[in-house]
């Protein structure tokens, strides 16, 4: 025990050694031994922690068993891993050793050193040690904790100190260490090796002077701010032009400067950025320029700018002979006027002819040289491609570094695109020269040309208006302003020629030519035309065209006549070789009786086929006149048509009935007998009992209880007549109008033969269908 004891000296000499100590291992060792003068034990030791072991560091007393053990074991381990002072009356009833050694400390007192390891005394008796005892080896254990952790940072700063000198020298970039004094001035600490060579002074020179003595800027822009502060200087003394950039930042460091500077020199790279943006200058100078020779003046000028020289040139290319003419010199080098270089007599032409730039050195010496007497010591020469040359001069050899000729080529290489570019503007403003003449000459064609003619262009696959000539205005009844943006088949397609349009416009966006004939919707009514359509490209993906119209309407008319008379042809063979040699057959054949027997009822009987016969060649001539084209056509009433046709028929009592009115184009005669023929029909074949059974009387007389109605049809595109008889049956109707087809055996079969005939002379379409009666009804499309 020693709570008896006054251990303040012993405690004060130790905490006095190991705050002054300078190694850990001082510290362990003071420990230990201020341990030995404190306590009456049988041994002490110092352990500290490494990878899990505590190892032995210092010791007292009894020496220790083990130089070290794994901090899971013992109670020096339980000590360490619970941060928690150990009290222990007897080790040999303790768990945490299960086989104590016979020499060993009966009673252990265990502290931790913090996280650096394990502070143990032991005494040979059970219960040697008290409170007072833990507490005083806590004392000594803090003691040594604070100085290992003084003596640890000192290391570490140090370290840490040597790292940032290391680094502070070996980098690249000036750096400047400096305080910033009360009076707002800076003091400079510290320099590395690269500051002293950009700033031409040791460091010894540099500590303690004024960073705005040394560069060309005010005191108060070295003073740091919250964030780095970037700015631009110069150096101090005069005739050097070196330009700097310098980055000022505070300097965050215990007993550190106030703030560090980093100082580039960007002298060359402001010169490249100046020079860049005085080459870019040039070539956006040059790319606005039309006139070869503005643009040989900006390049001299530019080349003069960006290399200092005097002499720069541009030559072009003649014309009209082999030879390099100036177009823009600094200075004529020799003489009042810069020399013309003729072909093969200069290194000029050499370089143009060749194609590739060349430099040269000893200008008056090279062989082929224009003039050996020039002051030119160094050339180079690059070619403009097919215009030229650009010349840059020296008159001393080795003016041109690497730089140089970087430039020249790039200045070189931009002046070409630059001529070649003017070239086109000048080749462009002949084409559109040429383009407008002949949009001149096309555009009086198209306004004069007598066919209708249409411009288009074809946008989401349909041809769409840009302009129509007077022609097509006055054939198709519509202004250009009423066409222009607009789909022009809209306009002139009929109805039943839609899908025949949209097949001839596909090989218009194939980019085929159109060469057809069509039936166009026009002022007049619908009229045949030769459509020719060009189809060609300006600009990908538009078509554009024109669509000439020329109106074949007579040679179509005068086609279809042939081809009706054919037609009319082929039916009166029919009617001759059959219709007429029944009753011819007949009549012989009575003939023949008659003169045998002398019978005159054979003589009637002859005279009926031969009435037979006058009323088939009535027909057949009726069909004839009918079938030719029109010759009096002019505005005409249905109502008016309907009543005269009726007054001319024999209706019995049939009943018509005027149901609609149109006016109609038509020939009056023409269409009257269209009309009787038909009334006719209705009459003679609508009634419901017109021809007696055999052995009957006739119950009443043809057309009895018949209405026949007239009126137009519904959309009024034409008109119908109707009867409220019989009718037709369905399988009968496609024949109606068929010459020779009839009900009855009396009837010729050419009365609905010519209604067709006289409908398709008008351009008139018929069909047969049922009214709602029932009866006929035939419909006229106009």
């Amino acid at each position: 025990m020693t709570s008896d004891r006054d251990h303040r000296s012993e405690l004060l000499a130790y905490a006095t050694e190991v705050a002054s100590a300078d190694a850990v291992e001082d510290v362990y060792g003071a420990m230990a031994d201020a341990a030995e003068a404190a306590f009456a034990f049988s041994t002490a030791v110092v352990l500290t922690e490494a990878e899990g072991v505590l190892t032995v560091r210092s010791w007292s007393g009894r020496p220790p068993d083990v130089d070290g053990f794994p901090t899971a074991e013992g109670i020096a381990g339980d000590t360490y891993r619970t941060g928690e002072p150990q009290l222990v009356e007897d080790v040999r009833e303790d768990p945490r050793v299960p086989e104590p050694p016979e020499d060993g400390p009966r009673s252990v007192v265990s502290v931790p050193i913090g996280d650096v390891g394990v502070f143990q005394a032991g005494r040979d008796e059970r219960t040697g040690f008290d409170d007072e005892d833990v507490e005083l080896a806590e004392l000594l254990a803090s003691h040594a904790y604070q100085a290992v952790e003084r003596i640890r940072s000192q290391r570490e700063l140090r370290e840490s100190e040597a790292r940032f000198r290391e680094l502070f020298e070996q980098n690249d970039d000036a750096l400047v260490l400096y305080d910033v004094t009360g009076d707002g001035d800076t003091e400079v600490r510290l320099v590395n090796d690269a500051a002293e060579r950009v700033v031409g002074a040791p460091e010894a020179t540099l500590r303690g002077r004024s960073l705005s003595r040394c560069f060309d800027a005010d005191a108060d822009q070295f003073v740091p701010a919250n964030g780095a502060k970037t700015f631009e200087t110069g150096f101090a003394e005069d005739g050097d032009d070196r330009v700097f950039e310098v980055t000022v930042k505070q300097f965050l460091h215990q007993d550190g400067p106030d703030a560090f500077a980093t100082v580039s020199d960007v002298t060359e790279q402001r010169h490249r950025e100046h020079t860049l943006t005085g080459l870019h200058d040039a070539t956006r100078r040059m790319l606005v320029e039309d006139d070869p020779d503005d643009i040989a003046s900006v390049v001299v000028e530019a080349a003069g700018n960006l290399l200092d020289l005097p002499y720069v040139g541009v030559f072009y290319a003649a014309d009209d002979a082999d030879e390099l003419r100036p177009a823009s010199v600094s200075d004529p080098v020799t003489g009042s006027e810069p020399p013309a270089f003729e072909a093969g007599a200069s290194l000029a032409w050499d370089v143009y002819d060749a194609g590739e730039p060349a430099t040269f050195t000893d200008v008056h010496e090279q062989p082929g040289v224009h003039n050996p007497e020039t002051p030119i010591r160094e050339e180079i020469i690059h070619p403009l491609g097919d215009h030229g040359v650009l010349m840059v001069g020296a008159t001393e050899s080795g003016s041109f570094d690497g730089t140089d000729h970087d430039l020249v080529r790039v200045l070189a290489t931009n002046t070409e695109a630059a001529l070649d570019r003017a070239e086109r503007v000048r080749q462009l403003r002949r084409r559109e020269a040429d383009l407008r003449r002949e949009h001149s000459r096309l555009a009086a064609l198209f306004e004069n040309v007598p066919s209708p003619t249409a411009s288009f262009v074809v946008k989401d696959d349909e041809p769409i208006v840009r302009a129509v000539n007077p022609a097509f205005e006055e054939v198709f009844g519509y202004s250009e302003e009423e066409l222009v943006g607009e789909n022009i088949d809209d306009y002139i397609i009929p109805v039943d020629r839609q899908e025949k349009a949209d097949e001839y416009n596909q090989k218009l966006f194939d980019g085929q030519n159109v060469n057809v004939e069509v039936r166009r919707e026009t002022a007049d009514g619908p009229r045949d035309f030769l459509l020719d359509v060009v189809p060609f490209r300006l600009d990908e993906p538009n078509i554009h065209g024109y669509a000439m119209y020329t109106d074949i309407t007579d040679r179509k008319e005068h086609e279809r006549e042939l081809e009706r008379q054919n037609d009319r042809l082929e039916e009166f063979a029919s009617i001759v070789s059959h219709d007429l040699r029944n009753p011819l057959n007949v009549a012989r054949g009575y003939l023949e009786l008659a003169e045998e027997t002398g019978d005159d009822e054979y003589f009637e009987r002859t005279e009926e086929s031969l009435d037979r016969m006058h009323e088939i060649i009535e027909s057949v001539l009726a069909l004839a006149r009918h079938g030719r084209s029109l010759d009096d056509v002019r505005e005409y009433a249905l109502s008016t048509a309907a009543e005269d046709a009726w007054a001319n028929v024999d209706t019995a009592g049939a009943t018509l009935d005027v149901a609609g009115d149109t006016t109609l184009e038509a020939d009056p005669s023409r269409f009257g007998s269209l009309l009787e023929n038909l009334f006719r029909n209705s009459v003679e074949h609508g009634a419901e009992n017109p021809v007696p059974e055999p052995g009957q009387e006739a119950a009443a007389e043809a057309g009895v209880d018949v209405t026949v109605t007239v009126g137009t049809l519904e959309g009024g595109d034409g008109f119908y007549v109707e009867d409220d008889g019989r009718g037709i049956p369905p399988e009968r109707r496609e024949r109606v109008f068929e010459h020779g087809e009839t009900r009855h055996d009396d009837g010729t079969g050419f009365g609905l033969a010519i209604v067709k005939s006289i409908a398709e002379a008008h351009g008139w379409t018929a069909s047969v269908t049922d009214s709602d009666a029932g009866g006929a009804r035939f419909e006229f499309r106009t």
